[in-house]
């Protein structure tokens, strides 16, 4: 698990939320992409790296539409399993969450969007594994396909 210290890392993708519920849920519209995008990812050994903003809203999600017992399952696989290096959403990174979220002007924002943005900026993360556009568009930051 990675701490929450910030500065240089050798990770090279954060997922993102919806990739992950793309890759666990089969019925999900991105999940045929998702399993693409991560096998290639897989492949290429490269280093994938998850946050505990990530993790609690995937849980929530795949709770509501398809059950405890598939929300645990995840759990088990990203927690105990150690499918992906964890990074703990600390204070400082919570701190600056909070301003970016504050500045942020769109209907709808994520505080889970805002958070992954936080740390690619702290670790050094080149790019994210999302659908979500936000991250080019008002971010700038490199999405993978």
């Amino acid at each position: 698990m990675a701490s929450g210290k910030g500065g240089m890392s050798n990770f090279e993708v954060l997922v993102d939320s919806d990739a992950l519920i793309g890759f666990t849920l089969t019925a999900d519209a991105h999940h045929t992409h998702s399993c693409q995008i991560f096998n290639d990812l897989f492949e290429q050994k490269k280093r994938l790296v998850v946050t505990s903003a990530v993790v609690a809203e995937v849980a929530t999600v795949l709770s509501h539409y398809e059950g405890q017992e598939v929300a645990r399952n995840f759990l088990k696989n990203i927690a105990q399993d150690s499918l992906f290096p964890l990074i703990f959403i600390d204070e400082k990174i919570y701190t600056e969450t909070l301003d970016l979220f504050s500045l942020q002007n769109r209907r709808g924002t994520s505080f889970t969007d805002c958070a992954n943005v936080v740390v690619m900026k702290h670790y050094d993360i080149p790019a994210i594994l999302s659908f979500d556009k936000v991250y080019s568009r008002d971010f700038h930051l490199e999405i993978v396909r």
